[in-house]
């Protein structure tokens, strides 16, 4: 038996590969770390919305986890058991899923959230989303498909579905993909002899008072007033009910003639945590203010998997990218000063501010 230390790091977003990077800065040779991702590169997700508009290309925003992390093992594949017992992971890869089975003394659960679609009527098996490169690829395809069909559409009534755009979800995703459709479609319009300005109609919905409740209502407000003047239809206060084929109906009763609804609206925790007996508060792991689960030896967790206290509120983190990325950093010094034998380090940040653009 090996006499190093095994850590054992699910999930390679900002929370997972800062707490590798942690680990690769101090190059301990007490400690065999192995990061499970089931890609293999780093994609830095708030700019997602600049690949869908083709602001930016997709190598500005991944980056391959190998050559981040050169001192620190890297397992590309899907995490199907979690034995925290026998402390044990099995992982799953290549072209015929086998299977591989990852021993730990300590594991560090980093593995994010997936998208909430709430159980509403044909929106999981319709609208796109914007979690993935894949997802910004896919709606950019769609943009341009829907250009280059409406362009060439003889009958004008099958014009409206294909230039109508739905985005549902006003926070920070929301906001920065309708405003990304909005100028990627307008920008792109004058060389399509056949499309005017008018029949392109953007919609935002929003089930609050205002968008971007980050930012507070002041600037919610502000960023309402500029999308508005910018041509992009908002609707406050309102939910997303259905989507059928050529239709998304909106909790108002009113229906929308679209075959394109982008879903930013809900997250819920990654579903594998269901795999881990250890407490938890709607899905999320708790932890203590070390980052560690209490009542399991060898368990952390953080980011938006994880319920991480906050000291200066009293309530939780936000499940935001400057919080993981610092919660990865804390989670490597912690399970390094509990094998040394010295304090750990309770987590503390201060938001350093907000952007949406």
């Amino acid at each position: 038996m090996s006499d190093k230390t095994r850590v054992l790091i699910l999930g390679g977003g900002f929370g997972g590969l800062y707490a590798a990077l942690e680990f690769e800065k101090r190059r301990d040779p007490r400690f065999e770390v192995t990061v499970v991702n089931r890609e293999n590169f780093f994609l830095f997700t708030p700019m997602l919305h600049e690949i869908a508009a083709s602001d930016l290309d997709l190598t500005n925003i991944v980056n391959p986890v190998r050559k981040m992390i050169r001192h620190v093992n890297f397992f590309c594949g899907d995490v199907d058991k979690i034995d925290i017992d026998k402390k044990e992971v099995v992982v799953s890869h290549g072209f015929d899923r086998h299977s591989h089975t990852l021993e730990y003394d300590h594991l560090v659960l980093a593995l994010g959230s997936v998208t909430n679609f709430f159980g509403l009527p044909g929106v999981a098996e319709r609208a796109l989303t914007m979690k993935s490169l894949g997802d910004a690829i896919q709606l950019r395809n769609r943009l341009i498909a829907h250009l280059e069909e409406a362009d060439t559409e003889c009958a004008r009534a099958e014009r409206p579905p294909l230039l109508t755009f739905v985005v549902a979800g006003g926070g920070f995703a929301g906001v920065e993909t309708i405003a990304s459709i909005n100028d990627f479609l307008r920008d792109a319009l004058p060389f399509y002899p056949n499309l005017k300005e008018e029949m392109l109609r953007i919609v935002l919905v929003h089930p609050g008072e205002y968008i971007l409740p980050e930012l507070g209502e002041k600037l919610g407000r502000y960023a309402d007033k500029k999308l508005r003047e910018r041509g992009v239809e908002i609707h406050p206060k309102t939910k997303v009910a259905a989507v059928r084929p050529n239709e998304i109906e909106l909790s108002n009763g009113e229906k929308i003639v679209s075959s394109t609804l982008v879903w930013t609206a809900g997250i819920s925790p990654n579903p594998i945590l269901d795999l881990v007996p250890c407490p938890k508060e709607r899905g999320r792991i708790k932890v203590n203010a070390n980052l560690e689960v209490e009542s399991v030896d060898g368990l952390w967790a953080l980011g938006d998997c994880a319920l991480v206290p906050d000291p200066a509120t009293g309530k939780y983190c936000p499940p935001t990218a400057q919080h993981a990325s610092r919660e990865g950093k804390v989670v490597a010094q912690n399970i390094i000063a509990s094998v040394y034998g010295a304090p750990k380090k309770p987590f503390s940040f201060k938001t350093l501010g907000a952007l949406a653009a």
